[in-house]
């Protein structure tokens, strides 16, 4: 390119993948090093960036996000402002428990413990949901997605560190014992 700007910082992530795909197709003597960057990645999240990550997530939704679901809906009837909530912040917090399942589901326990652990205390750094926020609409949902978090970490053989654990979230030491 002529005018020194490099072309990759310029595409999206489907097409770096798309590129990443070519190059280990024309070069497949790279596959060793791209799975060993890929695995550093996966296992790279510690627990107190996940969690600063999640209680960001989710105190960053502030009460406006209510007036596009929240009220009178066509084809949907009334929808309550904490019913609304709940949605919204569950949106946000999907994408940690989809990360959560990935993990687990390609074995790599160590890094699906602390990715669970950081999600964990993540909602728990939000169970006294902020004024301005959506979590002041929900005063429950830490707790309730924290108990998933429970749920689905028993179901997919992950082993939170609970001793860890109940001494940064005492007052949900009844959901971890």
């Amino acid at each position: 390119m002529s005018d020194k700007r490099s072309a990759l910082d310029a595409l999206s992530a489907a097409e770096k993948a798309a590129v990443l795909d070519e190059l280990l197709a024309a070069r497949p003597d790279l596959r060793q090093q791209a799975e060993a960057c890929a695995a550093q990645l996966l296992t790279g999240a510690g627990r107190s960036a996940v969690a600063d990550d999640v209680e960001d997530a989710l105190q960053g939704l502030g009460i406006e996000e209510l007036d596009t679901r929240a009220g009178y809906r066509p084809g949907r009837g009334y929808v309550h402002p904490a019913e609304a909530a709940d949605e919204i912040l569950d949106e946000v917090l999907q994408p940690f428990l989809d990360d959560l399942q990935r993990r687990a589901g390609f074995g790599m326990r160590s890094a699906a413990v602390e990715l669970a652990a950081g999600i964990m205390l993540g909602l728990y750094n939000c169970r006294h949901g902020n004024s301005e926020t959506l979590l002041e609409y929900s005063p429950d949902y830490a707790a309730e997605r924290a108990s998933g978090v429970v749920s689905d970490c028993a179901r997919l053989g992950i082993e939170l560190p609970a001793v860890e654990l109940l001494d940064l979230m005492p007052e949900w030491s009844a959901m971890l014992q």
